[in-house]
C-alpha cells in the first residue's frame, strides 16, 4: 500500500517537565509548520525544531505506541508505549548517554484533517526517575485562512517554573 500524499500541517505543542532538579523544571509551548503523511502502519509526522537551527523532528505514530526521532544538534531517539519501560538515546554537544523511558499514558486521535496526540512519561538516569513530562501536541492541515504553512512559521517559548 503507498503512502498518502504528504500534507503540509501546523504543529502546536504544549508540554511540562518537572525535574528532579527543581531548577530544570519547565513549561514549552510551541508552534511550527510540519508535513504528515499516513501508510499502511500508521502516520509519520515531522516538523522543524524552532529552537534549533536544522533541528527536526519526525514521529512514527502506529497504532499504541509513538517513536520520536530527532536530529540536529541533539540526537535522540524515544519510543513512547504505554506501561512499557523502552531504552532511549541521547547525544549531544556535551555527550551521549542511555536512558529509561516508561509512558504512563499515550494516546492519539488523528485523521486526515490532522489530529491530537498525547504523551506521558517518566525519564531515569542510571535508574533513578530525572524527568516526568507531559506533550500534548495538536495537528492542524494547512487550510481555510492559509492555503498553505507560511514559510518560517515558528514560535517557540520556554518557561522556568522555579
Amino acid at each position: 500500500m503507498q503512502a498518502r500524499l504528504k500534507k503540509d500541517v501546523i504543529v502546536s505543542i504544549r508540554g511540562y517537565s518537572f525535574s528532579a532538579n527543581p531548577q530544570d523544571s519547565h513549561l514549552i509551548d510551541v508552534m511550527t509548520d510540519g508535513s504528515m503523511s499516513f501508510h499502511r502502519h500508521g502516520c509519520t509526522l515531522s516538523y522543524r525544531e524552532p529552537y534549533e537551527e536544522g533541528g527536526n523532528t519526525t514521529l512514527l505514530i502506529e497504532d499504541d505506541r509513538v517513536t520520536m526521532l530527532r536530529s540536529g544538534e541533539w540526537v535522540s531517539q524515544m519510543v513512547f508505549e504505554e506501561g512499557r519501560r523502552h531504552v532511549s538515546y541521547y547525544d549531544t554537544s556535551q555527550g551521549s548517554w542511555a536512558v529509561g523511558v516508561t509512558a504512563s499514558r499515550v494516546a492519539t486521535d488523528l485523521g486526515d484533517d490532522g489530529g491530537h496526540i498525547e504523551v506521558a512519561y517518566g525519564v531515569e538516569i542510571a535508574g533513578d526517575i530525572a524527568e516526568e513530562s507531559h506533550l500534548s501536541i495538536d495537528i492542524h492541515t494547512a487550510s481555510g485562512a492559509w492555503n498553505s504553512v507560511p514559510d518560517g512559521l515558528s514560535v517557540y517559548r520556554d518557561y522556568f517554573i522555579n
